[in-house]
């Protein structure tokens, strides 16, 4: 898995552009990143890596792509 698929879904969560998202997009700088917009994000990464992202206690707080993204190579899912 590469971060190329991780903001893939993470835009697809948020019902954003392609391509919109960069490691400093957060919930502060994007309107659809609201307390839905976590929530989304977070089914669509646990879609992607096959329930592993449930298993991550730190990722409901993560209100970041670089946070998650940090979370996901931490735990070795990218």
């Amino acid at each position: 898995m590469d971060d190329k698929k991780v903001f893939e879904a993470m835009e697809s969560a948020l019902q954003i552009e392609p391509r919109s998202l960069t490691l400093s997009s957060s919930s502060k700088n994007i309107d659809e990143w609201d307390s839905l917009g976590q929530l989304s994000i977070l089914t669509e990464l646990d879609k992607l890596f096959d329930g592993k992202v449930a298993e991550i206690n730190e990722m409901a707080e993560a209100d970041s792509v670089e946070s998650i993204i940090y979370l996901l190579k931490n735990k070795g899912l990218i």
